[in-house]
């Protein structure tokens, strides 16, 4: 017969271990865990910064939102060009409605359609009531926020690892800034992570409606499943394999998106993913390099309304090429699909040459959360050494810092 001897104030014996490792290797924690610290940014938002005032969040300003025209008890600032939050907002209103003006807020590009996807769930979750969209679109986020995380733990549990290290894919900086902002990321991000586990999981529809809903939220996450046709197109053409109804998870997105880019240009007579391109996309490594020069060679530059923002973006810059360092040197290693190991290449590849509004010192780098994740399921899947688990902890400690430096930072700036 076993007896366990335990010391006064140990009260971690053996027999609690196994019950305590049950109930912190549960998917569910870290999604809770996602969900308050969620709903606490935004509380402390609301508090410190907009005044309790919701639709301040909306960041509607009066260069593109007229004060007399936006719907009742909407605020909007005086000599402010405003942020994306407000075009998504007025398409929240009403999404059927591709006009260039209504409900008081003038859409600054057509491109801003491409990203349907997020006003549309605001328009269903609010049942078309004009006064409940600000509370759906901050609510879609925090519950996007908090699902990554669950389904973060679920990734966690195939490798191997505790549902705990889940955190980690919803533990990216900028979304804080999207949080705080009623921004696509949270939805994108969790579209494309679902889409993932989903063809993982062989449920190739579902893939589809999750990379092909990702796509109407975040045109981006369109790369996972071209990734995914790139691989199954070379599996063919080596007769490795047939067509069959797994490829509906690549196909079906690029048809949706299509599809909708299509009636966007019946709509305003132009390609929203053409009108794009001055906006996002530039010459290769010209805004990067150029950018990564400036702010850290001038870390003290000021930036209206955000003191100490290049800062902060010096750090963030490093811990997200730590991230995809790390990844890049563990892609021989990891167990992850061939098709999302190129996706995390062409992610890499694709923030290179994106334009300068991308690389400024202000957006937290939120456009670059493809890469975080990626990167996170690369090294979530490297085999358990030793070495390998205590840089992954080193890595988790620094993202962990730096979400609540920014989560604090966001509810002070604007």
């Amino acid at each position: 017969m076993h007896l366990t001897s335990t010391t006064p104030g140990d009260e971690t014996t053996p027999e609690c271990r196994p019950a305590l490792r049950r109930v912190t290797d549960r998917a569910a924690l870290p999604g809770i865990i996602a969900f308050v610290a969620a709903l606490a940014a935004i509380e402390g938002r609301l508090i410190l910064l907009a005044h309790r005032n919701l639709t301040e969040l909306l960041r509607i300003g009066t260069v593109y939102g007229h004060r007399r025209h936006v719907p009742h008890g909407v605020y909007v600032f005086h000599d402010s060009a405003g942020y994306d939050g407000q075009f998504y907002y007025r398409m929240a209103l009403d999404p059927a409605n591709l006009h260039t003006t209504v409900f008081g807020i003038r859409m600054d590009a057509p491109y801003r359609f491409m990203r349907i996807g997020y006003p549309v769930l605001a328009w269903l979750v609010s049942a078309g009531q004009h006064a409940a969209v600000p509370y759906a679109l901050v609510g879609i986020n925090i519950a996007a926020l908090a699902a990554l995380a669950y389904l973060g733990g679920l990734l966690a549990q195939e490798a191997g690892r505790p549902a705990l290290w889940g955190l980690l894919l919803a533990g990216y900086f900028g979304l804080m800034d999207s949080l705080s902002r009623d921004l696509t990321e949270p939805l994108g991000a969790l579209c494309l992570v679902a889409g993932i586990l989903a063809y993982r999981k062989r449920h190739p529809l579902l893939a589809a409606a999750a990379f092909g809903y990702g796509a109407l939220t975040r045109e981006t996450v369109l790369l996972v499943p071209a990734a995914l046709g790139i691989t199954r197109i070379v599996q063919l053409a080596r007769r490795r394999d047939r067509f069959g109804p797994n490829d509906v998870a690549w196909i079906v997105p690029a048809v949706v998106f299509a599809a909708w880019e299509g009636v966007v240009k019946a709509a305003t007579g132009v390609f929203p993913l053409h009108s794009d391109s001055g906006k996002n996309a530039g010459l290769p490594f010209t805004a990067a390099f150029t950018w990564i020069a400036r702010n850290f060679g001038h870390p003290g530059t000021p930036v209206p309304r955000a003191p100490g923002a290049v800062i902060i973006w010096d750090v963030e810059f490093v811990v997200l090429a730590l991230f995809a360092l790390a990844a890049l040197a563990a892609l021989r290693v990891t167990t992850i699909p061939v098709y999302e190991r190129v996706a995390f290449v062409l992610y890499v590849v694709v923030i290179f040459c994106l334009a300068p509004t991308n690389w400024d010192g202000y957006a937290d780098l939120r456009a670059f959360v493809e890469v975080y994740l990626l990167a996170v399921l690369v090294l979530l899947a490297t085999p358990r050494l030793r070495r390998r688990t205590v840089l992954l902890a080193a890595l988790s400690v620094c993202s962990a810092a730096l979400v609540i430096t920014v989560a604090l930072y966001r509810t002070q700036v604007w």
